[in-house]
């Protein structure tokens, strides 16, 4: 019997990309805390490796006058729409999900983007047939990069660490995977910014999704 069973994937810069500008949104929050927080303070945050989802709630915290957590999930919401419209599918996604679909394998999705926008781009890209077991931002306490929502997805499906395999392009997915004891493999190119953070390995890294069926 074959050791994985479970492939999980990230959507977004996995397998579509839909070139949502996570720096330029990363910047207007962090603008929006220079004005909430002590010089030294900001520079802590601004240097600190962390999420938009955890930025803005940071504001949300800082924000005593209150407004301004509403405006920084409007900055989120509107970029990642734009993204979203202008997104383009990997080439060879739905031949390999359909080649794990006819071997049986349990597929699933975990993205930190909105259940909106996810239910949006799986059904733009026709990716809705091949799993209903999709986890959102929105379906969690915690987002990436805490398991919770790899988690559930195991649970769902009644499998193992080790029969399960986590595929994403970020630190924020192999940090997750890493945390939970789940095997990852690295979809891009091994030295782009923030795959070692916190001296994550990444020993599986591939350049397009077929080849993942070499490690399954």
């Amino acid at each position: 019997m074959r050791s994985i069973q479970l492939i999980v994937f990230d959507l977004d810069g996995t397998l579509i990309q839909s070139n949502i500008n996570y720096m330029g949104i990363r910047d207007e929050v962090r603008e929006m805390l220079e004005d909430l927080v002590p010089p030294d303070e900001f520079q802590i945050i601004k240097n600190t490796p962390t999420t938009i989802l955890n930025l803005v709630e940071l504001v949300k915290d800082k924000d005593t006058q209150g407004g301004l957590y509403e405006k920084a999930w409007q900055i989120v919401e509107d970029a990642e729409r734009i993204g979203y419209e202008k997104a383009k599918i990997e080439e060879d996604v739905h031949s390999t999900l359909d080649k794990l679909q006819l071997e049986n394998y349990d597929l699933a999705i975990f993205t930190n983007n909105s259940r909106k926008l996810t239910d949006y781009g799986m059904k733009k890209f026709e990716l809705d047939q091949y799993t209903d077991v999709v986890i959102t931002r929105d379906d969690v306490k915690k987002a990436k990069p805490n398991p919770e929502g790899l988690i559930k997805i195991m649970n769902h499906f009644n499998r193992s660490t080790e029969q399960t395999i986590f595929i994403g392009d970020s630190w924020l997915d192999a940090e997750t995977a890493q945390v939970v004891g789940v095997d990852f493999i690295y979809f891009g190119d091994l030295s782009a910014p923030g795959t070692r953070r916190k001296k994550i390995e990444v020993k599986r890294v591939v350049n397009k999704i077929s080849e993942i069926l070499k490690y399954v």
